[in-house]
């Protein structure tokens, strides 16, 4: 139990939350708000469900945090929610979450979140033992770990996402690094069928990579699927778990490799994140930050400010760099004339509508106009109705006995 002085704080992003390390950078945001306020934290994505939660229990839990880690207290959610607890409202914004567009974090923010992944991030044992059946601990000092991030950053980009280089800059840059450093073994995480294929034709049997579920990048086409259907809907037994599983071992295997080269994604943040100080990180720069259609460009700032590719890139590599600006330009036009196109669209509309409702209002104005004649007949009918009503009840009081002079002379006869 919690002492009497410290108060259950309860910590979720709203479903169904995003990728599987973006959900991690929420819950680092709110440990780090718990750690100062001197709360008690708990996770919660039992009752807020992120997309890795599955229908039924894994490993006997409900709540998706406890997939992979131990709560980062004492407290269990039950116990926590028993307790009169604080929580985050969803509300998730901070320097973690808003820091994805860097390849390496600024470095107050870097040594932060390894201080708490220390202090409050436990891994399940099964998942220490995975890690361990790969790259033990401190066996992977003359590794290269390779994240190349695919897939949908490459075909839906996301505005004022950082566009990352083509899978061809990291094989070049992993190919001088080696010839430099002479790595005993090569370890690969990615999310494209294409890619493994590329760096098994060059580093062969020193390739090492998990066995995971990739998808071929002519499978994520636009238009956008944001429902992420390509990805999350698997035939698999458990599938989104094993999802989370995977990326969660890419993420933590790179963190032990000596020498590590990323572009800018949460998935090599977190990397750096279960680092030690001493992992030299090797930049792969992004190709530009992806534009929003309705907002001005900041990809030319962002790249004022991105850290240089490690080394010189090759004519070859630069060509295909351009190939992949084109496709980016192409679909910036593109996704700006359907912006203006859905804008005409939307204003013809809004024409219509107006329309309608200056029809609505002249019709709404008749029938104003018809209450109000009726409204005065009425009331006319009415004077009419109490003048006769008047009219007749002094009639009536006149024709009365006690009105006739006789009456008036002899009452009792």
């Amino acid at each position: 139990m919690a002492s009497e002085t410290t108060r259950p704080y309860i910590i979720y992003r709203p479903p169904p939350g995003w990728g599987f390390w973006s959900n991690f950078s929420c819950v680092l945001q709110g440990l780090d708000y718990a750690d100062r306020e001197k709360l008690e934290p708990v996770v919660d994505m039992e009752r807020h469900p992120t997309r890795y939660s599955e229908e039924e229990p894994v490993h006997g839990v409900t709540n998706a945090w406890e997939y992979y880690f131990h709560q980062p207290g004492i407290l269990s959610l039950a116990e926590a929610l028993a307790q009169n607890p604080l929580d985050n409202g969803g509300d998730v914004s901070g320097p973690f979450t808003s820091n994805f567009h860097h390849v390496i974090p600024p470095a107050d923010i870097l040594a932060r979140a390894r201080e708490l992944v220390r202090k409050y991030i436990r891994l399940k044992s099964h998942i220490v033992e995975r890690l361990d059946a790969v790259i033990p601990v401190d066996a992977g000092r003359d590794m290269l770990g390779v994240h190349v991030r695919g897939t949908d950053m490459r075909k839906h980009r996301p505005p004022y996402h950082p566009a990352p280089n083509i899978p061809e800059t990291y094989l070049e840059q992993a190919i001088l690094l080696d010839q430099e450093f002479s790595y005993s073994r090569i370890f690969l995480a990615c999310d494209e069928q294409e890619t493994v294929a590329l760096f098994q034709g060059q580093f062969r049997d020193r390739l090492l990579t998990l066995p995971a579920h990739r998808t071929s990048v002519d499978l994520v086409e636009i238009p956008r699927e944001w429902s992420y259907a390509w990805l999350f809907d698997g035939e698999r037994h458990h599938h989104r778990y094993l999802l989370g599983l995977e990326v969660l071992l890419d993420a933590l295997l790179l963190s032990r490799c000596g020498h590590f080269a990323c572009g800018a994604s949460n998935v090599s943040q977190a990397a750096m994140y279960f680092a030690s100080e001493k992992q030299i990180v090797h930049p792969i720069t992004p190709l530009w930050m992806c534009p929003c259609v309705d907002r001005p460009s900041i990809g030319r700032a962002y790249l004022a400010e991105a850290l240089p590719l490690s080394r010189k890139p090759s004519a070859s590599v630069l060509e295909g760099q351009m190939h992949e600006l084109y496709d980016l330009l192409e679909y910036a036009e593109n996704s700006r004339h359907d912006a203006h196109q859905n804008m005409a669209d939307m204003s013809r509309a809004l024409t219509k509508a107006d329309k309608r409702i200056q029809k609505y209002q002249q019709e709404i104005e008749t029938l104003r106009q018809q209450i109000q004649k009726q409204t005065a007949t009425i009331e006319l009918l009415k004077n009419r109705i109490s003048s006769l009503i008047n009219r007749w009840t002094r009639l009536g009081w006149n024709l009365m006995p006690w009105k006739k002079p006789s009456w008036r002379s002899h009452p009792y006869k």
